[in-house]
């Protein structure tokens, strides 16, 4: 008998049997699973642009981006969240996130705290406003807890980006669906697999993507990291030096008198004008480097 299984627990015909398989068949089934969650994002491009556009336009109204989900999908949100602030220099809270259960819910399971719809909306309500943006992740889109957070983001006027690997999840009437058709999971479902990879590949470009638009990145350098150890103050100096096109001695002097900001390093290398005048340019184009060189 057919059994009415949805996208995410439907069960894979290509991974049969999957314990009884030799090592090398297993690695050869789940490589060729891979392949389908980058086609899986390829073909969301469009709704990944809509959502681009939404952060971008909630960036720019000082709003905030919060993400929420539960399970693998929350802790994919945390770990966007925590990496923007060292990689784009965001402001403060500008990323945050919510994961059903709570800090608990990080490295452990919190049982049953996915299920309760109020609370998802109650997280999200006690630190939101109307000029934010919710990114609720759910591979199913079934999950009560960021429904729950989805339709109090509705009531309010709050605009929503959905990402999930459930075509039906549309119903949820988010302002953009990000749909990602990863199909069947080799373990019959376990997100944390194909939709899982999908969600992290999304949420890296939503991010990236987003931030290149308000000028954190100047051509695919990362100029607006913060060069907190070692490894970073030495990728500073080298993006310096790059961008500045001087030599790596000269870009370690830049570096030193600017605490290792790489813009207004650059600025002060190629225009010849000192910190505080560096600073000056750079905000009077709004942190573009770009526009700051006049390129």
């Amino acid at each position: 008998m057919a059994l009415p299984f949805t996208e995410t627990e439907a069960l894979n015909k290509n991974s049969q049997n999957f314990d009884k398989l030799p090592l090398n068949k297993m690695a050869e089934v789940m490589c060729a699973e891979n392949f389908v969650v980058a086609n899986a994002v390829k073909k969301a491009q469009k709704e990944i642009v809509k959502a681009v556009k939404l952060i971008e336009v909630t960036y720019l109204a000082g709003g905030k981006i919060i993400f929420i989900g539960a399970g693998t999908s929350g802790r994919l949100g945390i770990l966007e969240a925590a990496e923007c602030p060292p990689t784009f220099s965001t402001p403060k809270n500008l990323f945050s996130a919510i994961i059903a259960g709570g800090k608990k819910a990080v490295f452990e399971s919190v049982e049953g705290a996915e299920d309760n719809a109020m609370q998802g909306a109650k997280d999200f309500l006690k630190t939101a406003n109307k000029k934010d943006l919710l990114i609720g992740i759910a591979s199913s889109g079934t999950t009560p807890y960021v429904l729950g957070a989805l339709s109090a983001a509705k009531k309010q006027g709050i605009k929503t980006i959905f990402i999930t690997s459930n075509k039906s999840a549309k119903k949820a009437g988010a302002t953009v669906t990000i749909y990602l058709n990863t199909g069947a999971e080799v373990i019959s479902g376990s997100t944390r697999l194909k939709a899982g990879t999908a969600q992290k590949l999304v949420l890296n470009m939503l991010t990236t993507m987003a931030m290149a638009r308000v000028g954190k990145i100047y051509k695919n350098y990362m100029v607006d990291l913060q060069a907190k150890n070692e490894k970073l103050k030495k990728r500073a100096t080298r993006l310096i030096a790059i961008a500045a096109n001087i030599s790596l001695e000269s870009a370690q002097k830049y570096a030193a008198k600017t605490n290792f900001n790489v813009k207004e390093a650059v600025i002060m290398a190629k225009l010849k004008v000192n910190q505080k005048q560096a600073k000056e340019i750079l905000k009077r184009h709004k942190g573009f480097l770009r526009g700051a060189l006049n390129e």
